[in-house]
């Protein structure tokens, strides 16, 4: 996959807005901090029905209990190759070679998360590869920018 028919890649270094936080209903807080953790993104505060996780870049993953968030948690499909644009949000490791997110992965999988196969083919220049977090959202893992 190489894109979405842009012609041109533009770099923007000094955005003037910043992602703050990316909101989850979760079923069970305390399973998915420790899916969260398993990823390597612990939760730096920890209450009865909401934890917060901090990305790197200073991003913050707030995951509320649905007794305190309200509906119901939605349905996701895992990632980009399931259905195009369909995960939650993404991730992207630091690395910005193949080897390093396979390394990754293997990682993972050691840590007990279904991880899916790391396509032949690139995104965007990105290789990647999927999971599902406890309640079923899509995350897809990148290697990091290697325009």
């Amino acid at each position: 996959m190489n894109g979405f028919g842009l012609s041109e890649r533009k770099t923007v270094v000094d955005a003037e807005l910043a992602v703050a936080h990316l909101v989850f209903k979760v079923a069970d807080l305390k399973r998915s901090c420790q899916f969260y953790s398993n990823l390597g993104l612990p939760p730096f505060a920890v209450d009865e029905k909401l934890a917060i996780v901090e990305l790197r870049g200073g991003t913050h993953l707030l995951l509320f209990e649905v007794g305190l968030a309200g509906e119901e948690v939605a349905e996701s499909l895992t990632g980009q190759f399931h259905e195009r644009l369909s995960e939650r949000f993404d991730l992207m490791i630091k690395g910005k070679g193949l080897n390093e997110l396979k390394k990754y992965r293997l990682e993972l999988i050691s840590r007990g998360i279904a991880a899916g196969e790391i396509p032949d083919e690139s995104f965007f220049g990105h290789h990647l590869f999927c999971v599902k977090d406890p309640d079923g959202n899509g995350i897809t893992i990148y290697t990091s920018h290697a325009f």
